[in-house]
């Protein structure tokens, strides 16, 4: 029976993957929230019971993922990268940031605005808002806290354009066709850098891939699940 390990995103806990965890009993959640740098992650990672497992990793997580693959080949069976890609922190993102830098270290900042989910969801996604609440939700009271430590730990992160080849296992790639975060153009670069890569881009999807089309993403895990 695989097992699989789960990594959020930027903001996000467990609820992330509130549609896959019930598929796959063998699964955990590593919290990234409480770590202010990218050894602290990974090694949160290497501390989970599983002697090896599929990763899966959504943006902020994705890269997590692919830095800890490359590092402990031998404990990963399958990574799954969901809209995160290899080029380092997206460029505009990384703008936006540092501009609300102040605002963040000021502890004003609360979480993603409304203004702001327009950006990372499908229209159609936006429109649910139970999604948006979710979303707002799941940066909780500490947001500017936990925000700060994650940036602290990967607003720096590597472009591994030229390294992520060296990974030993498979590796599918997910993005969703209107992400305007992490672009549908970066996923399909997996095809070119990773041999045999597995790249599937959704329609009628943003940036939150595993909330906005979770059957897709569990039909997917689920072939990984049933290879041998």
């Amino acid at each position: 029976m695989k097992a699989f390990v789960f990594l959020p995103g930027t903001l996000c806990d467990e609820r992330l993957w509130q549609y896959q965890l019930p598929e796959f009993s063998k699964s955990i959640v590593v919290n990234l929230r409480t770590q202010n740098t990218l050894e602290k992650m990974l090694d949160s990672v290497y501390e989970v019971s599983f002697d090896s497992f599929v990763l899966v990793g959504f943006s902020m997580g994705g890269y997590v993922a692919q830095e800890f693959a490359l590092r402990y080949s031998e404990r990963v069976e399958h990574l799954v990268v969901m809209g995160s890609s290899t080029q380092g922190y997206p460029p505009k993102e990384q703008e936006v940031i540092t501009q609300a830098l102040p605002v963040i270290r000021g502890g004003l900042f609360k979480g993603i605005t409304d203004r702001r989910l327009r950006e990372f969801l499908h229209p159609k996604s936006y429109a649910k808002p139970e999604l948006r609440e979710l979303i707002h939700s799941m940066a909780g009271p500490d947001a500017a806290q936990v925000y700060l430590r994650q940036l602290e730990a990967t607003l720096g992160r590597r472009d591994l354009s030229s390294e992520i080849g060296n990974i030993v296992c498979p590796l599918t790639a997910i993005g969703g066709h209107d992400d305007h975060i992490v672009s549908a153009e970066s996923i399909l670069a997996f095809n070119k850098l990773v041999p045999n890569a597995q790249v599937q881009i959704l329609e009628e999807c943003g940036h939150f891939v595993p909330l906005e089309q979770p059957a897709v993403v569990n039909e997917i895990l689920h072939g990984i699940y049933q290879l041998p």
